[in-house]
């Protein structure tokens, strides 16, 4: 995999761009486990075509077919990032999949053909790049208020109270909320579990061997019970069933 984290304005929104060539083909579907973020993505399938979506935030976790291999090349978004570049707020994307030419019209399919002409990753990403850059609203709406939320939610993995974060920013609560959905696509509330269970993931990537009660503890969750309940809501398995069936932090084998 090739990826690279965009340097300028652009690395306030966008995370990292990314390319997979020859995805998949050693088992047959994988689960991707929920984001809060959004991604453009363009695949392309030997027996599919080409195909170029917007993917939104998402709550739940969506099965990906991998028996026979693709390519992909990707834009990850920072939390709230994708909202400049599409032009609609984001919790219109909440767990939706939108082809880019709804969105960006014939610009679309252009941007879609120059990048599969490209051979070199490098050349894919400055492609991309000068894409972002050039839809890239002038009067960006983000708010302080929501930037500053995301951060602190993030730093803590969830653990800060939205009640503490809402005192903090000089506006309503109620304003508050509906610009934090608009922009990020969640509510703070979920926002800050889905938070705490990336931290989750993180800590279990990071670890020779797994002890889940340490785990749980170190990300703020108070009780097994509470911990296990998450883990199941997001992932679909258990702890264990994950740590077996996991292809990367995110990913895991769906067995048959």
């Amino acid at each position: 995999m090739w990826h690279i984290t965009p340097q300028g304005p652009l690395s306030e929104f966008v995370d990292c761009l990314w390319i997979h060539e020859g995805y998949g083909g050693s088992h047959g579907r994988e689960r991707v486990l929920p984001t809060p973020t959004t991604d453009l993505v363009f695949t392309s399938h030997s027996t599919k075509g080409h195909a170029c979506t917007v993917q939104g935030p998402r709550s739940d976790c969506v099965e990906l077919d991998t028996s026979r291999p693709f390519s992909a090349i990707g834009v990850h978004f920072k939390p709230g990032g994708g909202l400049p570049f599409f032009g609609v707020p984001t919790d219109e994307l909440l767990n939706q999949v939108v082809s880019l030419d709804v969105l960006w019209g014939r610009e679309a399919g252009s941007l879609e053909g120059r990048l599969w002409e490209a051979r070199a990753p490098e050349q894919r990403g400055r492609i991309l790049e000068d894409a972002l850059r050039a839809r890239m609203s002038r009067r960006l709406p983000r708010h302080p208020a929501v930037a500053y939320a995301v951060s602190v939610i993030q730093r803590s993995h969830g653990g800060r109270p939205i009640g503490d974060i809402t005192q903090r920013i000089g506006i309503s609560t109620r304003r508050f909320l509906d610009l934090f959905r608009s922009e990020v696509g969640l509510s703070p509330k979920a926002f800050s579990r889905m938070s705490r269970f990336a931290a989750v993931l993180t800590a279990v990537d990071r670890a020779r061997q797994v002890d889940w009660c340490d785990v749980a503890l170190s990300c703020g969750y108070f009780d097994q019970a509470h911990f296990n309940h998450d883990f199941r809501a997001f992932a679909g398995v258990s702890p264990s069933e994950y740590l077996r069936n996991r292809t990367s932090r995110t990913h895991l084998v769906v067995s048959e």
